[in-house]
């Protein structure tokens, strides 16, 4: 076989292995880029010998610049490939995080909508503006299927208690969302049969000062308190009902359904979770209107119960047996200062108004989003320190053979020179 008809083949030196390597074709495209000639064209018999001839020193420089190149794009992919994984990944668990698509309400006549236009105790959906309403316009939900109202006018926390516990359980596991409104009327109840038995006794000086006494009708009674407490020109009249009032009695009793209220709250709790509903929890917290009224020890104690009833729930919720998963949303601060324009306190309801029931909305919609966010987090973390093994695997392969790869090129290549 003649020189002429001989197969040509791409001869690469290498001190190394001391063999004809096969054509490379990427090498023979990033010589026509670099415009270097970096391997020569040499014909060889098939079976011709090996000649080993070292480089110029000007290509040698090149292929290490070339080799730099080449490890440096493959190690930024391999330490980049993770993160980019991981987050693809959470990015569809984000969706998943942030959606709520059923609702449980447990509580008494605020998240009944009691006070609200349309409020119809047979059908607590016709409160439009009440705030469980408000949560499942704001995640699309339909209110006849998703949305689980179980709120009662008049309930206290024992009440509400078994409310949860009488509740479909199933109906508790697929939630997403799970809120209690309890203890405004444990205090409110055991204020009032002090202040309603005061009333009967002082009913002549009432109607004397032109009240209106019904004792059929508690909220005609409520209604006349609260306007007695706002009026300062009955101040004569208040002081005299107070002087009426056993305060001290009062007083012990409220200290005592506060510690009720904490003991059924934290039962709610354990029974939720031990029925596997493990959706967040969200706790409202009974909020105080004293302080749009007069200013006097009853009403001042009053709200010094109410003030410890929130530290009570606030500790329980950080409490590692019974805060996992679990928020309070602070009324008495975020209604603090802002009584005439977030209750009916001037219409002598002390129920929260349209703007009290949005603004209870926004902090559960904005918990909710914290929370998610939080766990989103505890996620990504979670999987960049538990990352599946077969992916280490190929990650280590893949660094490996890049690794030799470079070294090959870097110091195993050499070139020809033609003869």
């Amino acid at each position: 076989m003649t020189a002429s008809s001989a197969k040509i083949r791409y001869t690469l030196g290498n001190p190394f292995l001391k063999k004809d390597f096969p054509p490379i074709p990427f090498l023979k495209k990033l010589c026509s880029v670099t415009g270097k000639n970096i391997f020569t064209l040499r014909r060889f018999p098939p079976h011709g010998t090996f000649r080993k001839v070292m480089p110029f020193r000007e290509d040698y420089i090149t292929m290490k610049k070339i080799s730099v190149l080449l490890l440096t794009v493959l190690l930024t992919f391999l330490f980049s490939s993770v993160p980019v994984l991981a987050e693809d990944s959470s990015s569809t668990q984000d969706d998943t995080l942030s959606a709520v698509h059923a609702i449980a309400a447990f509580g008494d006549s605020i998240p009944a909508g009691y006070g609200l236009p349309g409020f119809n105790p047979r059908d607590l959906t016709k409160a439009t503006g009440s705030f469980p309403n408000l949560l499942a316009d704001h995640y699309h939900l339909n209110k006849a299927q998703q949305l689980h109202n179980y709120s009662v006018t008049g309930m206290t926390s024992s009440d509400i208690l078994l409310s949860v516990k009488n509740a479909d359980k199933d109906i508790l596991r697929e939630t997403d969302m799970i809120i209690i409104c309890s203890g405004s009327n444990d205090i409110i109840n055991t204020v009032g049969e002090a202040m309603y038995s005061a009333y009967a006794r002082m009913a002549d000086d009432f109607t004397q000062a032109e009240m209106i006494v019904d004792f059929s009708d508690l909220n005609t009674i409520e209604r006349s308190l609260l306007s007695l407490f706002m009026d300062s020109s009955k101040k004569e009249l208040l002081d005299r009902f107070m002087a009426e009032c056993t305060t001290e009695q009062v007083l012990n009793r409220c200290e005592e359904a506060v510690l009720q209220c904490e003991a059924n709250l934290k039962e709610m709790i354990a029974y939720l979770r031990e029925i596997g509903a493990e959706a967040p929890i969200f706790v409202l917290t009974s909020y105080s209107p004293f302080e749009a009224m007069l200013h006097n020890r009853l009403t001042d104690e009053l709200q010094h119960i109410t003030e410890e009833m929130e530290k009570r729930y606030l500790s329980l919720a950080q409490s590692a047996e019974y805060g996992y998963n679990v928020s309070v949303i602070d009324l008495v601060t975020g209604f603090k200062d802002k009584y005439l324009e977030l209750t009916n306190i001037t219409s002598l309801d002390m129920h929260p108004s349209a703007a009290g029931h949005q603004y209870i909305a926004d902090a559960i919609i904005h918990e909710m989003e914290q929370l998610s966010v939080q766990k989103q987090t505890s996620i990504q973390l979670q999987q960049h320190k538990t990352a599946p093994v077969d992916n280490i695997i190929v990650y280590m392969i893949l660094g490996i053979a890049g690794i030799a790869v470079a070294f090959i090129i870097a110091h195993g290549i050499m070139i020809h020179r033609k003869k």
